[in-house]
């Protein structure tokens, strides 16, 4: 139980009463092409996301190692954030770092997020807590928008992929530590400067309005 209210579906997803509102509002059908077509809100127009911070597929699950998807690429990394651990509230702040890894799942145009959280620190308060990949997010960008459907020659669609993900984690604000690019295809991708436009990016994102506004000038 511990092991699950610290993973990326549990902690916070958690309601009195009600079970896990992580799995409030699915559809029955949860395949991926009836979550993209009738599920997945559009954040901004052509780009639609299910995020596991908001609900929980059942196949949108923990992996003690990086799946291999057939007709789909090995997941890459793309980074490490360094960032306020804020799954459960504690009184101290806890500081972790998460490795992130993005792929296609099965479309071109379907991205796919993993993260996976180093414990450091949580050792100390959970009891043999263990790392593992949570798939966390899907972004599928549909029709002309997509462009360049490989992520590791398209660097808005990767930057936004990326924000998407951090912003669903809480990495906001205070929360954000610092970014460290990958020596991946992905990594190598992005802005020399990553580290900073992250930081001033997510520093006031504080609503789904404000990632809006930032996914439209990437």
């Amino acid at each position: 139980m511990m092991q699950q209210m610290m993973s990326r579906y549990g902690g916070h997803n958690y309601l009195l009463g009600k079970g896990k509102a992580s799995y409030q509002d699915l559809p029955e059908d949860q395949s991926l092409d009836n979550l993209l077509d009738n599920y997945a809100p559009e954040i901004i127009p052509n780009h639609y996301y299910v995020s596991t911070y908001d609900a929980q597929p059942d196949w949108m699950a923990s992996y003690t190692t990086l799946p291999d998807i057939p007709e789909s690429r090995r997941a890459v990394k793309v980074g490490t954030i360094d960032h306020v651990f804020n799954e459960l509230l504690m009184q101290y702040p806890i500081e972790v770092s998460t490795d992130i890894y993005f792929t296609d799942l099965h479309y071109p145009n379907v991205y796919i997020a993993y993260i996976k959280t180093d414990g450091r620190d949580l050792d100390e308060f959970v009891l043999n807590y263990k790392k593992c990949y949570d798939l966390t997010l899907i972004l599928f960008i549909r029709g002309d928008d997509v462009g360049e459907v490989k992520l590791r020659k398209n660097r808005a669609n990767l930057l936004k992929m990326l924000v998407l993900n951090l912003y669903k984690m809480g990495v906001t604000g205070d929360s954000y530590i610092e970014f460290t690019p990958s020596k991946t295809p992905l990594g190598k991708n992005l802005p020399d400067d990553i580290d900073s436009l992250l930081k001033d990016t997510l520093e006031d994102m504080d609503s789904d309005d404000a990632l809006a506004a930032s996914l439209k000038s990437l």
